[in-house]
């Protein structure tokens, strides 16, 4: 009987130590801080390699003096870094800043894409408004799903070793993923999802109506939603009304039809403009030069100033 309840007590120890266990592990890994933030310049000094992982393992623990940005395409990392730990998954991204300690929190199958690279970088606040041309990234974050940042890594990788090797294509392929991550997460963390969704349908909806005149019940037909909520959704994302942003695609694609050997008379048409005094008004406004003297100075040589 004594040996039975011995047995009994001890067996109910073993089980309230596992359980400690669990639960202080399970404590470790979720981190609900904000992630800290890093600006890292796109001038890329030297790439220590780009490649792909399919492993079990736990993170090493060192401090480095290179940046490390890791892209998990399926799994999941537990990392700590500096006194903050993370559970990356699939589809998301880490990054690793020089000379902040890092180290494995547990055994993890994953498969990643990674790079080992020096370039000048800093930690700065968390962005206010999208900046396009400067990296701008959080310590983690989710992988865009309308770029494929992961085919770029994956091109890179299978070209790194002669004779595929070129050190300025290896740059030019990271610098692009880090724009796009950059540019991704600035928009998460400015806009709720469902705002962005709805303001990048209605760009995709006014660059391929450009040659039609759009009046707001075309817009509310499309997407179920009245003008007037459509423009302050889109308005809160991109800074500008929706028929601003037309008129700047417009705008551009006059120029680009222009430079295709096509008509002024084609052009204005193309572009969706009805009045053609208006289009020759309009493009005067935004460019500084009429029609004419913009393909003038663009394919003929003359330097009109405007």
């Amino acid at each position: 009987m004594l040996l039975q309840t011995y047995n009994t007590i001890r067996r109910l120890c073993v089980y309230s130590d596992f359980f400690k266990v669990v639960t202080k592990m399970s404590d470790i890994l979720f981190n609900t801080t904000p992630p800290r933030w890093y600006q890292i310049t796109d001038n890329i000094q030297k790439i220590n390699c780009i490649e792909k992982a399919d492993v079990e393992n736990v993170h090493p623990t060192r401090v480095i003096p290179e940046w490390v940005v890791v892209l998990i395409t399926k799994g999941e990392r537990t990392v700590r870094i500096g006194d903050e730990n993370y559970e990356i998954r699939t589809k998301e991204f880490f990054l690793l800043p020089p000379g902040i300690p890092h180290s494995g929190i547990r055994l993890d199958r994953h498969k990643a894409y990674f790079s080992h690279f020096y370039a000048e970088g800093k930690e700065v606040a968390p962005p206010t408004k999208i900046v396009p041309d400067k990296i701008l990234l959080p310590i983690y974050g989710q992988l865009p799903m309308d770029t494929h940042c992961i085919d770029v890594m994956d091109y890179a990788a299978r070209h790194r070793i002669p004779p595929f090797f070129s050190e300025p294509l290896q740059k030019a392929q990271l610098v692009s993923v880090l724009y796009q991550l950059s540019i991704n997460m600035q928009k998460n963390a400015l806009w709720t999802k469902k705002d962005s969704v709805y303001a990048d349908e209605i760009l995709n909806f006014i660059d391929n109506n450009l040659d039609k005149r759009l009046c707001d019940e075309d817009y509310s037909s499309a997407f179920g939603k009245s003008y007037r909520q459509l423009n302050t959704i889109f308005s809160r994302v991109y800074g500008m009304t929706i028929k601003q942003m037309q008129l700047n695609l417009r705008i551009a694609r006059a120029k680009s039809l222009f430079s295709s050997g096509y008509t002024i008379a084609y052009t204005s048409a193309a572009c969706g403009f009805e009045d053609y005094f208006y289009f020759l008004k309009i493009f005067k406004a935004r460019t500084g030069f009429t029609p004419t003297e913009y393909i003038n100075k663009f394919f003929y040589g003359d330097t009109p100033t405007p």
